[in-house]
């Protein structure tokens, strides 16, 4: 019979397991490494990095912030997972990072944790508090309570009853948990950017203030859609305040009827609220939603006519009259074509 070398044979083996014990050692090493819980009384924390932040830097803010207790522990996370070089800059929400592994792939992919929010032209402040919600999550109350609070607008020196007129519509990336007070701040600072000090100085040239020219603007925005008509549409009403004429703007009574936009009662008009320009001459106390720019330059720079009245089209265009014999000639067609128009709808669903 063969003899079987024992000794050999243990003396032997160990040399096969050390390279799998060593894979093994430094896989359990990686999970432990990575895994490492985040302090979860953050249930929701939007953090900052700066540009130009090194890893040492943002694990200490990290550590200040009370979101790590390990320092040292995150920084070999981060290298262990090749990230320590591609943390970025930019705002982070860190709801769903629940270790350090998720919280270091958050801080890597800031793209995919941003919302883009687009805020369309004309639209007022509870138009922007409705798609805050649906976009972000953000309750609807108390960004409307800021925006009409008169000294939140004061606070960023505006003499405005509410900042109506001055969310700048734009396209914003925000966070899921982003505050009211930190959208409203992105929104400012954006019209600040907008209003340079050339567009200030035209209006102190025409003898407005920029609370008039918005408000003015908002007035336009909520009138036009077809950029060519801005600047007559501005005209028409500069020419009534001229004349001390009411405006008589339809926008106006959208902006205090609770479910606009709709068609218009003539209960609507006869609403007692000082943005009733059917009943109350003179500007508005504010803008009625928040103009873009083009609007904002047909306030300031308006077209030089003689025009007083305007007729919706019904194509999103209008027919502008200088006297009102003119203006009810042109309502008179308008009706005219609404009246042809429901008859063939009618004979269409007859048919």
């Amino acid at each position: 019979m063969r003899q079987f070398n024992l000794r050999y044979h243990f003396s032997r083996r160990p040399y096969f397991l050390i390279p799998f014990t060593i894979v093994f050692l430094v896989f359990i090493f990686y999970l432990v490494i990575v895994t490492t819980p985040l302090n979860r009384q953050h249930a929701t924390v939007i953090i900052e990095i700066k540009s130009g932040a090194t890893l040492p830097q943002i694990a200490q803010q990290l550590y200040d912030l009370g979101i790590i207790n390990n320092q040292r522990r995150f920084r070999l996370a981060a290298f262990l997972m090749r990230r320590d070089t591609k943390l970025r800059a930019g705002r982070f929400n860190l709801k769903r990072a629940a270790n350090y592994y998720e919280l270091i792939r958050t801080l890597a992919d800031w793209e995919n944790g941003a919302i883009k929010v687009v805020i369309p032209e004309g639209y007022t402040s509870r138009q922007i508090a409705q798609l805050l919600r649906a976009r972000i999550g953000m309750p609807p109350e108390r960004f409307l309570s800021l925006v009409k609070d008169k000294n939140v607008a004061r606070s960023y020196g505006f003499d405005a009853p509410s900042l109506e007129g001055y969310l700048f519509p734009a396209t914003y990336y925000f966070l899921e948990g982003d505050s009211p007070e930190y959208v409203i701040q992105r929104m400012v600072e954006r019209f600040r950017e907008v209003w340079t000090d050339s567009l200030q100085n035209l209006a102190l040239k025409r003898g407005m203030t920029s609370h008039q020219v918005l408000t003015i603007a908002s007035i336009v925005e909520g009138e036009c859609m077809v950029d060519s008509e801005r600047p007559i549409v501005a005209s028409l009403y500069y020419n009534r305040l001229k004349r001390h004429k009411r405006l008589e703007a339809d926008p106006t009574i959208q902006y205090i009827i609770p479910d606009s936009p709709r068609r218009l009662k003539r209960e609507d008009l006869r609403i007692d609220s000082p943005y009733n320009t059917y009943r109350y001459a003179g500007l508005p106390p504010g803008p009625i939603n928040n103009p873009g720019l083009k609007s904002i330059k047909a306030a300031i720079n308006p077209a030089r006519t003689k025009y007083l009245y305007m007729v919706s089209n019904g194509d999103s265009t209008h027919t502008f009259a200088t006297n009102y014999e003119e203006f009810l000639i042109a309502k008179r067609r308008l009706q005219q074509i609404r009246r042809q128009l429901a008859e063939a709808s009618q004979k269409e669903v007859t048919n």
